[in-house]
């Protein structure tokens, strides 16, 4: 057999990307106004891998079996049960485990409680983005300067625009969590599939975008900087939000399916093995056929893999 990879006892993780584009430059800081790039929209073709030398791509055949064991994402001990993606001890103590990683507005650093803080002061205070993005519908988030366009790719966006930029995560969530009272802040991972590389036309992204600032414009709590969160004095950061009204459009391309009308997703807690020819990738779900495998939510596990050409 012609294999690509073959692996045992390999834990899974989320799948790389990288991607083509006609920029000469691709930048975050070129995305915040057209001014910037000149123009309105730029297109992206969206690649995977399993590791720096193979790619992940439709016609391959995958076959994906659970050894029953898993590995903390955090301090990599091999363990018999999974807390959320760590070991019981992890899960407890990192801060990369705290309520305040998936709900960045309930940060509590400057109450003295972060459990690294140190950490803290790496992870959360720095450059963020709060975006705007399409995946099954409109949607508000925010992600790390470094992260884009990783965290669109990595969510299954068919189109994204950044919104503001501030100097701390917590900053970030404090603006998305009260766009949420006009946006919403998750997707539905059934009806972003079916979504397919669909996206608003440009006059419909710029309509929401004018929506979201004329909001803004009339609500108390930004207009008092009410939002405007304390960052420690030793780092030194400024609490300046900055708003982009014209920033650029871009549009993320996937290599999926062409028309498939349901999906069925399967996991290995069901069953300890899958197989199957990969016939598209979006986001971090490998469509196969009419089955649907999440990597990310299995990352942790520990399995036998192999990838060959067919």
């Amino acid at each position: 057999m012609n294999y690509l990879i073959q692996k045992k006892n390999l834990p899974i993780s989320k799948l790389s990307t990288n991607f083509d584009t006609s920029l000469i430059n691709f930048s975050a800081n070129n995305l915040e106004d057209i001014k910037n790039l000149k123009e309105k929209i730029i297109s992206i073709q969206v690649k995977y891998h399993l590791n720096e030398n193979e790619a992940l791509k439709t016609g391959l055949k995958i076959k994906i079996k659970h050894s029953g064991m898993f590995q903390c994402t955090s301090c990599k001990k091999n363990i018999k049960k999974l807390f959320e993606g760590f070991c019981f001890p992890c899960f407890k103590k990192k801060a990369c485990a705290d309520r305040c990683i998936m709900s960045p507005n309930l940060c509590h650093y400057n109450l003295g409680t972060c459990r690294e803080p140190l950490w803290g002061e790496e992870y959360c205070y720095q450059p963020h983005y709060v975006y705007l993005s399409y995946t099954d519908k409109f949607k508000v988030g925010i992600t790390r300067q470094s992260q884009i366009p990783t965290r669109w790719i990595d969510q299954g966006a068919s189109s994204a625009v950044l919104l503001a930029k501030v100097t701390s995560r917590h900053q970030a969530g404090i603006i998305e969590h009260n766009l949420k009272e006009i946006l919403h802040d998750k997707s539905h991972w059934l009806n972003m599939l079916k979504n397919g590389n669909n996206r608003p036309s440009l006059e419909e992204f710029y309509d929401k975008i004018s929506f979201i600032f004329n909001w803004i414009k009339q609500n108390k709590i930004f207009q008092n900087k009410e939002i405007i969160v304390e960052t420690p004095p030793h780092l030194k950061l400024n609490d300046h939000i900055e708003y982009f009204h014209s920033p650029v459009i871009v549009n993320l391309n996937y290599d999926i399916p062409s028309e498939v009308l349901k999906f069925k997703s399967i996991n290995l807690d069901k069953l300890s093995e899958i197989e199957g020819i990969i016939t598209g990738i979006k986001g971090q779900y490998i469509f196969l056929g009419e089955n649907v495998f999440n990597m990310r939510r299995h990352e942790g596990y520990i399995v036998d893999l192999e990838l060959e050409q067919i």
